[in-house]
């Protein structure tokens, strides 16, 4: 079963390798219309390992045009995972109130100690190229967190799942010496 995990992991890491991350895009010259505006976010700082980190945006676009949310994860003085890009459909284009996710795995203190602080970037890009601000949001693991509850500004967004962060915290039988698998 371990080397079907494993397996499945190292051929996404492959696949993802293979793109030129989106944020390494060049700009179109001459692209018009208006970037994204990223209005809001909100995710909590720390959760228990095993549990879902969701981060809850609320962006428009008066062109209509936002194409994805693109979300780099990175472990502090490591260096960054795949990028990550959720597609918005039809709906969720011109503006959307909702949240994105990542699922962490269930760490042992040792792997706690190994792998740091974590930090997400995210930011928004449109069809014609062009993008919004970009937020860097940390994350941490606590063994003792207690789940916060979603602020109410931010209710409405708790009901709208825009998609999943495709990016997996490798478990401590696939880092390498310094804590990160280097592959």
């Amino acid at each position: 079963m371990f080397k079907k995990v494993f397996f499945a992991i190292l051929l996404t890491t492959l696949l993802g390798s293979c793109q030129k991350p989106p944020q390494f895009e060049q700009e179109h010259p001459g692209a018009k219309g208006h970037p994204p505006e990223l209005l809001g976010y909100y995710a909590a700082k720390e959760v228990r390992p095993g549990e879902t980190w969701k981060i809850y945006l609320k962006a428009k676009d008066v062109d209509g045009d936002m194409k994805y949310i693109v979300a780099v994860l990175a472990v502090e003085g490591e260096g960054n995972y795949p990028t990550s890009e959720i597609w918005l459909k039809g709906e969720n284009r011109s503006e959307f109130d909702g949240y994105i996710f990542m699922s962490t795995p269930p760490l042992d203190m040792t792997m706690l100690s190994v792998i740091g602080n974590l930090n997400v970037s995210i930011f928004i890009r449109d069809w014609a190229g062009n993008k919004s601000e970009t937020v860097k949001l940390p994350l941490t693991f606590d063994e003792s967190a207690t789940p916060e509850k979603v602020p109410a500004n931010w209710q409405e967004a708790a009901n709208h799942e825009l998609g999943y962060i495709n990016s997996s915290i490798l478990s401590v039988d696939q880092l390498g010496p310094s804590g990160r698998d280097r592959n």
